[in-house]
C-alpha cells in the first residue's frame, strides 16, 4: 500500500534518542526532515537536526510550579516517543514512570500542534504465558508492576486521539540489531524441560524504523486517521522456541550444543505475536526470522549461500550417501520399521511439528532442495513421474531427510520420531 509523499517535509521531534530512536532519528533526517531528539542528558543532534537535553519527569510536578516547554520542543507535525524501558537496558529516560512519560508525550504534542503522536510500547503487556496467538485484538493480560505501568502509559495515548491528533501505538517484540546481540541470552540456558517450546518473538531494529516511518506516514497523508490501526505489533512474525534459540546460536557458534544447569530464563512470556495491522499497512520484515538477523550480526557459520540444504547440508550429503549404500537386508528392515512406527500417534504428532516448523523458520528453500536429490534415487523408473514408481523405502527416507534438514531447531523427540525407521543410517553430530 504506497503513501503518497507529502509536499512539504514534515517537521519531527523525536522524544527517546537512545538506541531505537536515535537510528529512527538518522532515518528521518536521511530523508530530508526536520529532526530534534530529546533525551535527558546532552546528546549529539542527526545531521542538519538538533538536540535538546531536557528532563520529561519536569513536566509532571506541575503541582510545585508549572512547567514551560523549551521553544525547541514546538510547532512538530509529528511527535514519537521511544520511551520504553526494555529488558536490553531501556532506551531512555528509565526514571520517568511510563504514565508520566505518555502524558508528558501527550502535552508536548498538543502545544505544538502535531498532527500525529506515535507511541513505542512492547508486547509484553498482552502476558501470555501458555503459546497463545496474539494479535492486536488481544486483550492485555500482563500483572506484573512494569506491565501495568505500560499498559497505562497506553491508555494515556490511545484517550489523546481527537480530530486534531491521530495517535498510535506500537508495541515491539525483543529488540535486536547491530549493536544489541541476543545470542548470549541463548548460550547457556538451563536445561529447558517443559521450557523448550516456549516461544521467543524478535523484532530486527531497523524493521521497526521502518514500521514507524510507515505508520507516521500513513497518518500524516490520511489526516483523520480514521482508515489507521491505532495499535499495531511489530515482529519479525516468525516466533521460535526457546529450543529452537539454543539450537540455531549453537549452530552459529560452531560448537556442541550445551545446557547449564544455573542460568536465567530468557523470556517471561509465552506468546506468539502475529503483526496483522501492519502488514496490512504493506510492510514487510527485512529480517523475516533470527537465522537471517544473526547473519546480520556477523554469523557466518549461518550463511546459506554455501550451505544448498541449510545448516545440516553436509549431514544430509552425508544420509544420501548412505542411503545409496543401503545393502537389501537394512532395506528390509526399514520397511518393517516404517511398517509399524508410520501410523503411530506420536509420528502423526512429529509429523505436524516438522510441517509447521518447516515453514516457521522458512527453510521451504532448502526442503525442495533436498528432497529432489532422495526422490531422483528412489525412482525404480527414471523416465516417469508418477509416485507410483519410487522405492518404498522413499517415504520413510525422506521424512528422515526432512528431519535432518530442520535437525537444528527440532525438539529432540521430534527428531527421534521423525528418523527412528532410518536411525543405523543417519548421520550423527555433535548436539545428538
Amino acid at each position: 500500500m504506497p503513501t503518497p509523499p507529502l509536499s512539504v517535509p514534515p517537521s519531527l521531534l523525536l522524544l527517546g534518542a537512545g538506541w531505537l530512536g536515535h537510528a529512527l532519528a538518522e532515518s528521518l533526517a536521511a530523508d530530508g526532515r526536520r529532526v530534534t531528539t530529546v533525551r535527558h542528558s546532552s546528546h549529539t543532534a542527526v545531521a542538519g537536526g538538533t538536540a535538546v537535553a531536557f528532563d520529561l519527569a519536569e513536566l509532571g510536578r506541575i503541582d510545585a510550579r508549572p512547567v514551560e516547554l523549551p521553544p525547541a520542543l514546538r510547532g512538530h507535525d509529528v511527535v514519537i516517543a521511544a520511551l520504553v524501558p526494555t529488558d536490553g537496558g531501556g532506551d531512555d529516560d528509565q526514571d520517568v514512570r511510563p504514565a508520566a512519560a505518555a502524558a508528558a508525550a501527550v502535552r508536548i504534542a498538543n502545544e505544538s500542534g502535531a498532527r500525529v503522536l506515535c507511541w513505542v510500547s512492547s508486547t509484553a503487556v498482552y502476558g501470555y504465558e501458555h503459546g497463545e496467538e496474539v494479535t492486536e485484538a488481544s486483550p492485555r493480560h500482563g500483572h506484573c508492576p512494569v506491565v501495568a505501568a505500560l499498559r497505562e502509559a497506553e491508555d494515556v495515548i490511545l484517550s489523546a486521539a481527537s480530530a486534531a491528533l491521530c495517535v498510535g501505538v506500537v508495541r515491539v517484540a525483543d529488540l535486536y540489531g547491530p549493536g544489541r546481540d541476543p545470542a548470549p541470552r541463548y548460550r547457556h540456558v538451563p536445561a529447558p524441560g517443559g521450557r523448550s517450546a516456549q516461544w521467543q518473538n524478535f523484532a530486527w531494529r531497523d524493521d521497526v524504523v521502518a514500521a514507524i516511518r510507515l505508520w507516521t506516514s500513513h497518518a500524516m497523508s490520511d489526516g483523520s486517521g480514521a482508515t489507521l490501526p491505532s495499535v499495531m505489533n511489530v515482529a519479525d512474525g516468525t516466533p521460535l522456541t526457546m529450543s529452537e534459540c539454543v539450537r540455531l546460536v549453537a549452530q552459529a557458534d560452531g560448537r556442541r550444543l550445551v545446557l547449564s544447569p544455573d542460568a536465567a530464563d530468557a523470556s517471561h512470556t509465552n506468546q506468539r505475536i502475529r503483526v496483522d495491522a501492519l502488514r496490512a499497512l504493506g510492510w514487510v520484515p527485512a529480517v523475516p526470522n533470527l537465522r537471517v538477523g544473526l547473519l546480520r550480526l556477523g554469523y557466518a557459520r549461518l550463511a546459506l549461500d554455501a550451505q544448498p540444504y541449510g545448516p545440516q547440508t553436509a549431514e544430509v550429503r552425508a544420509f544420501l550417501r548412505a542411503l545409496a549404500a543401503l545393502d537389501a537386508d537394512e532395506h528390509a528392515r526399514v520397511l518393517e520399521r516404517w511398517k509399524h512406527h508410520s501410523g503411530t500417534t506420536a509420528f502423526s504428532r512429529a509429523d505436524r511439528v516438522l510441517a509447521e516448523t518447516m515453514v516457521r523458520v522458512n527453510r521451504e528453500v532448502e526442503r525442495d532442495s533436498a528432497a529432489g536429490p532422495l526422490l531422483q534415487m528412489m525412482r525404480a523408473d527414471s523416465g516417469a513421474d508418477d509416485g507410483a514408481s519410487l522405492d518404498p523405502i522413499a517415504e520413510p527416507a525422506l521424512a528422515a531427510q526432512m528431519a535432518i534438514v530442520l535437525r537444528d531447531v527440532l525438539p529432540q523427540v521430534t527428531y527421534d520420531t521423525l528418523i527412528a525407521s532410518m536411525a543405523s543410517i543417519v548421520p550423527r553430530t555433535d548436539a545428538t
